[in-house]
C-alpha cells in the first residue's frame, strides 16, 4: 500500500534529503488527491517538517517554480483545517491523513484557483461591512416561527430557521444540533460535505420553541412551505435565498455564530427506517453523542442512495480566507 511505502521511504536522520522514491510517490498522491493532501502526509511521516523542506517538496510536485508565498497559504489552508500546527520553525500533523482523505478533491482545488483569483480583484476594492436591516429580518424570521409552532408546523417553522439564521443553502440539510454545535451537510464541494457552527443564542432560541437536540431531518418535510415564506419574507424574487442565508453572516459577524477549531467524524446508518448518527471528536477520539431516530420519509442527502456513510467534519464554513471575505463583502447587511 502507498503509506506502508511513504513509511520505507523516509527515515528520521534523512529527513533533510529527500528521497526521490518518496517524491514520485508523494506526487501520486497530489494527483489523486492534492498538493496540500501530499504535504499533510510528508509532515505527518516526517513527525515534523521545516519550510524549507515543504517548499521543495512543493516545487517537485508541482513541476513549476513557485513563489513562496503559494506554500505558505496551503500550509495556511491546511492549518485552518485543523490538520496541521506550526511549533516553533516546524510544522507537525495533528491527525493521521488515511482519516481526512474525504477533505480533499483534486477537480474542487483546481477550479477553485479561478474564482479565488476573481474574488481577490472584488475585495481589494471593497470595504468589509455589514449592514442595516438584520434586526428587521431576523425579528421577522422569529416571530413567523414562533407562530408556525403554535400552528403546529414544527417542520416548517425549523426548516426557515435553519435556511435563515444558519448557513444552508437552499439544498442543504441540518443533520445534528447538540449541545450548541450543528452540524449540516452541503453539496457546493465533492470533498468535506460536512461542515460545524457553534450558536449558544441559536440553541436556547430552539429549546423554548420546543425542539430537543439530536437528529434534525425534520425540517426537510417542511421545506416546500418553508420556501414559499422565505420568498414573501424578503421578496426579492430568485435573489431571495442569497437574502436569506446572508442573515447568517450577519449573525456571524456580530459573534452571535462562531467556527470551531475540532474536527470531527460523524456516522450515519440507515437499517430499516432507523437512522444512527454517531459523532466523535477526531483527534481525541471521544464519542461525543449517538442519535437514533424512526424515518418513514424519503432520506435526505446523503443518505438518500445509501445505508451507511462515514465522513470529516470541519469547523471551518469556508477553508480559503478569501471566500471567507467574498462572503462577507456579499452579505446585505451594513452598519
Amino acid at each position: 500500500m502507498i503509506q506502508r511505502k511513504l513509511v520505507d521511504y523516509i527515515a528520521e536522520e534523512q529527513r533533510q534529503a529527500i528521497d526521490k522514491e518518496l517524491l514520485k510517490e508523494l506526487k501520486k498522491l497530489a494527483n489523486k488527491h492534492s498538493i496540500q493532501y501530499a504535504l499533510l502526509w510528508y509532515i505527518y511521516l516526517a513527525k515534523e517538517a521545516t519550510f524549507k523542506e515543504l517548499y521543495k517538496i512543493y516545487r517537485y510536485i508541482s513541476d513549476k517554480l513557485v513563489r513562496e508565498n503559494t506554500v505558505r497559504k496551503q500550509l495556511q489552508q491546511l492549518k485552518r483545517k485543523g490538520l496541521i500546527k506550526k511549533l516553533g520553525d516546524s510544522y507537525i500533523a495533528l491527525v493521521d491523513p488515511r482519516e481526512v482523505s474525504d477533505l480533499f478533491d483534486i477537480e474542487r482545488s483546481k477550479s477553485g484557483k479561478i474564482g479565488a483569483t476573481i474574488r481577490h480583484l472584488r475585495i481589494a476594492s471593497k470595504p468589509l461591512k455589514i449592514g442595516p436591516g438584520l434586526s428587521h429580518y431576523t425579528k421577522q424570521i422569529v416571530e413567523k416561527a414562533r407562530e408556525l409552532v403554535r400552528k403546529g408546523k414544527k417542520a416548517v417553522a425549523l426548516d426557515l430557521l435553519v435556511h435563515t439564521l444558519l448557513p444552508l443553502r437552499e439544498n442543504e440539510v441540518l443533520w445534528l444540533w447538540h449541545r450548541d454545535i450543528f452540524i449540516y451537510y452541503i453539496r457546493k464541494t465533492k470533498a468535506g460535505k460536512f461542515r460545524a457552527i457553534r450558536s449558544k443564542e441559536i440553541a436556547n432560541l430552539l429549546k423554548k420553541l420546543g425542539y430537543t437536540e439530536g437528529i434534525m431531518i425534520l425540517h426537510t418535510l417542511g421545506h416546500e412551505e418553508s420556501r414559499k415564506i422565505i420568498h414573501k419574507i424578503f421578496s426579492r424574487g430568485s435573489y431571495s435565498w442569497p437574502w436569506a442565508r446572508s442573515v447568517s453572516y450577519g449573525l456571524k459577524q456580530l459573534g452571535l455564530l462562531q467556527e470551531l477549531e475540532t474536527l470531527y467524524k460523524i456516522q450515519l446508518k440507515n437499517l430499516d427506517n432507523k437512522i444512527e448518527l454517531i459523532l466523535w471528536n477526531l483527534c481525541t477520539k471521544e464519542q461525543l453523542c449517538k442519535y437514533e431516530i424512526t424515518w418513514n420519509y424519503e432520506l435526505p442527502e446523503p443518505l438518500k442512495n445509501r445505508n451507511y456513510i462515514i465522513a470529516t467534519v470541519l469547523g471551518k464554513q469556508h477553508v480559503r480566507r478569501e471566500i471567507e471575505i467574498d462572503s462577507y463583502i456579499n452579505s446585505k447587511w451594513r452598519r
